[in-house]
């Protein structure tokens, strides 16, 4: 509430609203430039053809998310909120407490793993909003994926050998790069790219649908989480590291880098994938 004082309406806003002279103030403020400026100008004019080839077509329906130029940034979206509730976070979160503790863990080594997972994974998101537009998104998910997965083999390691000297130690750093990794890259993307990567007609219904996906796939990893861990009991996150190898492998082939990138140059590339 307090920072809400300085937001302000995007340019696409005003000129959805028909305030052209406002879109253009704002514009000139977020590009750091003067209202006359080329880059302002070009991008307005973009904007102003958006909105016209929209206006007037009523809300999207479901229909819609199956055509193009919906249905291929839909199912990065989608494919990206499933490969972040299966990577185990919140597993690492809600369950590591027990989990932890029934494989040997002690309950000094189980606190103290517990309080640097929350603060560290405030502290790396923080860091993750200063890397967003300098590494790209595409370099945060890779990094963040591939790092879980290394994180999961040591887990793994740790797990497996109870009541050596470096057990605890492991263990604790393990569980504290495991989500680490989450919060500089799987954490935040996921969220972010829908805005970006899907058309202006159906943004709003498309990214609603991508985040009710993302929570039926926490349900289903949640309820799952146990069952597997009583079946593989030291193994059990090692299933989440072949999601995230997977992903990994998906991210490099499929998902754009959106930075430094109007909406428009996105929609453009995407389209070339779409048939």
């Amino acid at each position: 509430l307090i920072l809400g004082a300085g937001l302000i309406e995007s340019p696409r806003w005003h000129c959805m609203a028909g305030n052209i002279d406002e879109a253009q103030n704002t514009l000139t403020l977020l590009r750091a430039t003067d209202p006359a400026d080329d880059i302002v100008i070009e991008e307005l004019d973009v904007m102003l053809t958006a909105t016209e080839r929209t206006s007037g077509k009523g809300g999207a329906d479901m229909s819609a998310l199956l055509r193009s130029p919906t249905r291929y940034p839909l199912i990065i979206a989608v494919t990206l909120m499933v490969l972040q509730q299966f990577s185990g976070i919140n597993n690492a979160f809600n369950y590591s407490s027990v989990f932890l503790k029934a494989n040997g863990m002690g309950e000094e080594t189980v606190t103290l793993i517990a309080i640097l997972m929350n603060v560290g994974n405030v502290l790396i998101t923080g860091l993750s909003v200063y890397l967003m537009d300098r590494a790209g998104r595409r370099g945060l998910l890779l990094f963040s994926m591939v790092g879980m997965a290394f994180a999961t083999g040591l887990l793994t390691t740790a797990l497996r050998n109870p009541g050596e000297t470096y057990t605890s130690s492991l263990s604790v750093v393990s569980v504290v790069l495991f989500v680490s990794f989450f919060g500089i890259g799987l954490g935040p993307v996921p969220w972010l790219l829908p805005a970006e990567i899907m058309p202006s007609e159906t943004r709003a219904l498309a990214s609603s649908v991508a985040a009710s996906i993302n929570w039926l796939a926490n349900f289903v990893v949640g309820q799952a989480f146990l069952v597997v861990a009583s079946t593989l009991g030291p193994y059990a996150f090692t299933p989440f590291a072949v999601f995230l190898l997977a992903g990994a492998v998906f991210v490099l082939q499929v998902v754009p880098e959106t930075k430094g990138k109007s909406l428009e140059q996105i929609q453009r590339e995407l389209q070339g994938h779409d048939h």
